[in-house]
Parts: structure tokens; sequence; C-alpha cells
């Protein structure tokens, strides 16, 4: 585990390339290894509904071979490294994620180049992967959760493209082709506003200019249009969904809300109230309360997910059927609770130190210091957010965490999603 100070402003070495791609580094010779973790624009919300799934698509067959690597050479490469790169992609960004001995680095950052600037995109492999996804498709058909989590993005986002899987639907994957994702890689993959962070057993002045040889030439014309912020949930009543699937035993609910943007002020004073709520320990005050006390639930926690432009705050349980109007008024009433009642002092110490102590575990291996610098830079959080990050969560009141229940859980105005028989 890495003593403090973490990576900041006097430790992250930065440069931004003439076609707008900023790299991170951050030295780190307690480990003889490197960890890549690069994210681009052009995700999901760049899609066009009808062809849900693109970018997805794409972003897995970016790793499935270059116009010089077939994808079993480059698996060959990469196993007898014992190195490892994958390829991915959310609903801004399409980016990847490398790790290596350090003595590699330079030939896996050039294998991640060489992925990213000449996919292969060879029809043999597009037929495969996207069988696959239908496949994944066919099968979260009959998982209550993942029915229950589509349901209620959908009744939460509507028709923004928040509310869309990243991977799309059956329907518009099956009618995706090779031309298809040809375009989409011209059209919305580039340098401009990107962020490759690299941390580990690198020189960091080496680092950068081996980023400069490979990435500093790549120059694409792309155009990018992301979609409005979604709009405010402007249902005057619970809004309730239901997916039916007979042959189960147990249901999934999730209930919640539309929530912050990771960027916006709320977001702290969100993240020590959910932690109260759903979280800390055995899945916080629900946890305690609608599974342990009341038994009314096989599993329960909350959760904030964040994005650019909004985010949800929402609960989570898996439950017997006949006991889902009984577990929904229960967490009802531990958010209610939330909204009238400060939070005890010691719970929300507790809590705080929670947070904060739990960080140095979450920045153990150069991998998750990769992944923690690459959303501060993506996000624009600042290269000192690790030196503030207790700052951050003891800055957070009593009166905080009660006005963000009274302002984001409100009783009349949640999405309901259930699956089950």
């Amino acid at each position: 585990m890495r003593p403090e100070p973490w990576p900041g402003p006097q430790t992250i070495v930065s440069a931004t390339l003439a076609n707008g791609l900023r790299v991170w580094v951050y030295e780190n010779h307690e480990s003889a290894t490197v960890a890549l973790d690069a994210t681009l624009w052009g995700g999901s919300v760049h899609e066009p509904p009808t062809q849900a799934g693109l970018a997805n698509l794409t972003a897995r067959l970016l790793r499935r071979g270059t116009l010089r690597l077939s994808y079993d050479a480059l698996n060959e490469i990469l196993d007898g490294l014992a190195a490892s790169l994958g390829f991915s992609c959310g609903r801004h960004a399409t980016g990847f994620e490398a790790y290596c001995l350090a003595e590699d680095f330079p030939t896996v950052l050039a294998l991640a180049v060489e992925c990213l600037l000449e996919p292969a995109f060879a029809p043999d492999q597009f037929a495969l992967v996207q069988a696959q996804i239908l496949a994944e498709h066919r099968q979260r058909r009959y998982n209550t959760g993942a029915q229950a989590w589509r349901g209620f993005r959908e009744a939460v986002f509507g028709d923004h493209a928040y509310g869309r899987p990243i991977s799309g639907g059956e329907d518009t994957v099956s009618g995706l082709t090779p031309q298809d994702v040809e375009a989409f890689y011209r059209r919305t993959i580039g340098p401009q506003g990107g962020v490759l962070v690299i941390v580990g057993a690198v020189r960091a002045d080496e680092a950068i200019q081996q980023v400069e040889a490979l990435l500093g030439g790549w120059n694409p014309s792309v155009s990018l249009d992301d979609p409005e912020p979604p709009s405010p949930m402007s249902a005057s009543a619970p809004l309730v969904t239901r997916v039916t699937l007979d042959d189960k035993s147990q249901s999934d609910l999730v209930l919640g809300w539309l929530g912050p943007s990771r960027r916006h002020p709320d977001f702290f004073p969100t993240r020590v109230a959910n932690a109260i709520l759903g979280e800390f320990g055995l899945g916080g005050r629900l946890g305690a309360n609608v599974r342990e006390r009341r038994g009314l639930a096989y599993a329960i926690g909350s959760d904030l997910e964040t994005n650019l432009q909004a985010g949800t705050w929402s609960v989570s349980a898996g439950v017997h059927p006949a006991h889902v109007e009984q577990a929904v008024a229960a967490i009802l009433d531990e958010c209610e609770r939330m909204r009238q009642e400060p939070v005890e002092p010691a719970e929300l110490a507790d809590v705080q130190a929670y947070l904060t102590g739990s960080l140095p575990i979450r920045l153990e291996t150069n991998a998750q210091i990769a992944d923690y610098l690459g959303a501060m830079a993506w996000y624009d959080l600042g290269m000192d957010y690790l030196l503030r990050y207790r700052e951050f969560v003891y800055a957070v009141g009593r009166e905080d965490v009660l006005r963000m229940a009274q302002t984001y859980l409100n009783p009349e105005r949640y999405v309901l999603a259930v699956a089950g028989p």
C-alpha cells in the first residue's frame, strides 16, 4: 500500500500534444509494472437511436486485430508478455486500459496505439463480436436484475441517450454492419480533449516522448454533438414499470431518482448521504432495517451513479415476490427518515471515516491509481483532487445530508422498476 501523499500537482507530470490529447504520468517505482488508462470522446450518446449499441460494438472490435496483426497474433504477443489490453466504451467516451511489466511498456503502448489507429474491423471478427453481443442480450432477457435496471433507466431518462443501454438492443445491434462501425469510428474517435494516463515504473519525460512519437501525428477529422442534458422528471406521481418473468423465484427492484452530474457541487454531499442510506457497512440503513431487522430483502443497497450530464440516485434490492410492496414501503420509509431527521453526529463521523479510510485500499495498485487519475482528468476535477479528498468528505455537515435527501429523495415522484414473477 502506497503511503501518503497521494498523486498531486507536484508529482503528476502533464503535457498536451498539438492534437489536443492530454497526457498525465505518475511515476511509481514501488512496483515494476505500468498501467495505462485512455479516455477519448466517442460514446453511446454519439450514435443514432436506430443504431443503439454501435459505439459498444466499435470499441470491442478495436481489440480484435489490426491491419498488421490478426486477433490471434495480437493475443499471442500480449500473452507472451503477460500483459493485458482491453477497449470499452461508456456514455460519452471510448478508451482502453493496459497493464504490463515496466520493461514491456514501449511494446504494449505501441500495440494499444496500433489497435486504436489501425483497426482491421475484419468481417469475420465483426460477425463473431456481433453474435456475442446478441447472445448477451438474450441472456439478459431472463435476468431479473438486468431487466429491472433497464426499466429504471428508461423511465428516468425517457428519450434521452442515457436511457438506452450502452450495449443497445437486439433489434438495433442485429442490423449493424461493418460499414456502420467504420463510419462511426471515423466520425467520432479522435484525440482532441482526450486523456492518456500512465502510472508506474517509468520516467515521465521518456513516457511522454514515446506517446508523442506514436500519437502526435494523429489528427483525424471528427464531428461530435452531445445531446442536451436530461430533463427533470416531470411526473407528478410515482412512475412504476414492471417486467414479468414467470419462471423466476425472486424479484429484483430498482427505486430511485434523477441525480447530480459528476461535476455538480452536490456530488460530495450526495456521496456521503448515499453511504449513510445504503452503502456503509452491510448496506447502510437499508441493510440494517429493510434486510436485517425486517427480513424483506435478500440483498439491498443504494448507489450514486454519475456522468457528465446527470446521474441517478437509486436503491436496488432482491426480494421474494410476495414481499415487493412491503419492501418498497420500507425503502421509502428509510428515505423519508433521511428527509426528516438530521443524521446523528456519530453516524456521520463513522461514514466519513469509512469513505476516507477506504481510499488507500482503492489506490493499492498502479491500475487503480491510473483509473482514479483518468477520472480526475476526464471530469476536470483537478490534480489536487486526491490531496483534497479528505477535505471534501469532511466538509459535508449534517445539514448538507438533510438538504440532499430533501432535494433528491422525493417520495411523491420516484421511479420504480420491478422484474420478476
